[in-house]
């Protein structure tokens, strides 16, 4: 999408080097040559950032830490860095290493420099163990040298903050950011080994691997000083009386900032957007400090895995980046899609799926989210009038009967240590499945291409899961049973539950390999005509 103004063949005569070289500057022109931010943030809020080499850059254009004029930027983020040092050697006071005068190690003096050495050893040991459990499956954060910038990043924050200090779940924003970083970071050092000379020095400079640090201070800082409220230390439930007959509970009343907004997104917006759903979760008397506390103090960062994260933050900073107010209505968003489960279950499921998230497009959140944020610029997604209008009379009669079915096609496991490659066979799946559940029903059961094409999705499904004993390949084997799935909760298959991959045992797989010894290119079992032509017809 970046390249598109750039004609590879002109490039004949150089070497691939210099290719490699000219297309990344073009990505830096299409993204930073603007002549207004908007243009950006619509770039961001479109997910157009997913494979971008400088999101970092991005980010701290959108959050402000950047000038709109690029002319500006070197002085900016100078700026910070030499702040960022000011800070780390105010902070880093080693009595071992000065003279401390009549101040000894067992002074209780307020200002006695021992005792505040002694405090500051205790806070970092408290950091490190939350830094040393910062996504195990990611073995970029298992270096020692990351976790001690993580600990350096989030002490110097908490002594800049003595208001707030350290809270647990500070380590989950900071270590996107990190990563973030470090990819640009990445990319820059592969297109220098090619050819440094035509790299531009803004590039150059911007994007300093010495300066990975006191850059990603810069942006913790400033997305900390718009949440900071989540992390109020006083969290306990609201329990304002509501003129409504679903109110069922009270509790202590508290002033904390972040349960006044998870009151607000659940008596202000979820009442307005989906009162069905509303009435269903007062009634289970769930409460939203259960749940909520950590989808907000980590931005969504338990819900989703990390390349949708980072989509989402990039829609977050680019909308609302002085108050993150897309944050409120991503909250609902994630609430409404999933309501078909949540209007089925009893209150153990309810948090069950509220605090195991299931994988939804995330694309989706987004769209809905715009939409509830601006209705006159954002449309409403499809799905979710889909979802609005399923059978929920029968389902609440169910519930109000005490007869709930629990969900019996999905089983949960905790979230198994993901790789690069386990990301992208699932994000794989979930897509064939989506689309799967959109052509299933529109698809008439007479044809048998069409159909047989469907069943290939199916199976293609069951190959791309990142577990074994599902499906293996080029073999009928029947499914493991004792191996939990988990599965996508799409809105286009309500009724049935989530949409699984028929049983192996079920599947000739004969659309996956040729017949022996033939030459035939034409592959068994695969439709001969176009099923989408035959249908027009």
């Amino acid at each position: 999408m970046f390249y598109s103004d750039v004609d590879e063949n002109s490039f004949v005569d150089d070497n691939s080097q210099n290719v490699s070289v000219r297309l990344y500057e073009t990505e830096w022109t299409y993204l930073f040559n603007i002549t207004n931010i908007d243009e950006l943030r619509v770039t961001a809020i479109k997910a157009k950032l997913r494979t971008s080499r400088f999101r970092s850059v991005c980010w701290r254009l959108l959050l402000e830490i950047l000038p709109p004029d690029s002319s500006e930027w070197l002085m900016a983020i100078e700026k910070y860095r030499s702040l960022y040092e000011t800070i780390k050697s105010t902070h880093y006071n080693d009595p071992h290493t000065q003279d401390s005068g009549p101040d000894d190690p067992l002074s209780q003096d307020e200002d006695s420099i021992w005792k505040q050495y002694f405090k500051d050893i205790e806070l970092k040991k408290i950091i490190e163990q939350d830094v040393i459990r910062t996504s195990p499956e990611v073995e970029y954060f298992g270096t020692k040298k990351i976790r001690n910038i993580m600990i350096d990043i989030l002490f110097c924050y908490s002594r800049e903050h003595p208001d707030l200090s350290y809270r647990q779940g500070m380590h989950e924003i900071l270590a996107p950011l990190l990563f973030v970083l470090h990819c640009d970071h990445q990319a820059l050092l592969h297109v220098l080994e090619q050819s440094s000379s035509d790299v531009s020095d803004l590039i150059q400079k911007i994007l300093d691997p010495a300066f990975l640090e006191a850059d990603a201070y810069s942006l913790f800082n400033i997305i900390m000083e718009i949440m900071k409220d989540y992390y109020n230390i006083n969290d306990f439930i609201v329990s304002a009386q509501k003129p409504t007959k679903h109110v069922k509970t009270t509790s202590s009343t508290c002033d904390s900032e972040v349960v006044q907004k998870l009151s607000k997104i659940r008596d202000t917006m979820l009442t307005k957007h989906d009162p069905e759903l509303y009435g269903h979760l007062l009634d289970l008397d769930i409460s939203f400090t259960t749940f909520g506390l950590r989808w907000l103090r980590l931005l969504f960062g338990g819900e989703f895995l990390l390349i949708d994260l980072l989509v989402l933050w990039d829609a977050i900073f680019a909308t609302s980046p002085q108050d993150f107010a897309l944050v409120n209505h991503i909250f609902v968003a994630m609430l409404v899609l999933i309501r078909i489960q949540l209007l089925k279950s009893d209150n153990t499921d309810c948090l069950h799926y509220l605090m195991r998230y299931p994988h939804v497009d995330v694309m989706t959140v987004i769209e809905y989210a715009l939409h509830m944020f601006d209705p006159k610029i954002y449309i409403l997604p499809s799905v979710i009038n889909s979802l609005k209008h399923d059978k929920s009379d029968n389902i609440k009669s169910n519930i109000t009967e005490h007869h709930v079915e629990r969900p019996k096609l999905i089983s949960y496991v905790q979230r198994p240590n993901r790789n690069a490659a386990d990301d992208l066979l699932e994000l794989c799946r979930i897509k064939l499945t989506q689309y799967h559940s959109i052509l299933d029903p529109a698809v008439p059961i007479h044809n048998k291409e069409a159909r047989q094409a469907l069943t290939g999705m199916l199976e293609l499904c069951g190959m791309l899961s990142s577990r074994q004993g599902i499906i293996e390949m080029g073999k009928d084997v029947v499914r493991s049973t004792t191996t939990p799935i988990e599965t996508l909760l799409t809105p286009e298959t309500p009724e049935g539950g989530p949409l699984l991959p028929p049983p192996a045992s079920a599947i000739t797989m004969k659309v996956f390999r040729k017949t022996e010894n033939s030459t035939d290119s034409q592959i068994q079992g695969a439709p001969i005509k176009n099923p989408l032509k035959q249908m027009k017809r």
